[in-house]
């Protein structure tokens, strides 16, 4: 998977608020490539990171510890949700920062996923 195509499925994590179940296996797909110990291995695996506490769960096994802030606000049927990753909040010196955006909130937490394992893998 080349970063053309990791950018591709973030700008449509970021964009679309109705992915399917088989635009989550291509996220899943990313997962594996970027961090494998944090891929659920499951044949629901894409059904549950479609969710936001599912998205939470990828989060926190691909960066433990790290700290997830997210804000935003729900409008009607979708909102517009911003969740950033970083290692430490109490400096502001990290090295990197995972940040997403996306009318679904679990989606915005897998932009920020997604773009932190890309940074992080490039180092």
């Amino acid at each position: 998977m080349q970063d053309p195509e990791l950018e591709i499925l973030i700008g449509r994590l970021e964009s679309q608020p109705d992915l399917t179940l088989a635009d989550f296996d291509g996220v899943l797909h990313a997962l594996a490539f970027l961090l494998p110990d944090a891929v659920p291995d499951d044949e629901h695996a894409a059904q549950r990171i479609s969710t936001a506490d599912g998205a939470m769960h990828v989060a926190d096994d691909a960066f433990p510890d790290w700290d997830v802030h997210i804000r935003g606000r729900a409008y009607g049927k979708h909102g517009r949700w911003h969740c950033t990753l970083r290692e430490n909040d109490a400096r502001d010196n990290d090295a990197a920062i995972g940040v997403g955006q996306s009318p679904v909130l679990a989606q915005a937490i897998l932009a920020a996923v997604l773009r932190l394992a890309m940074i992080l893998k490039k180092d």
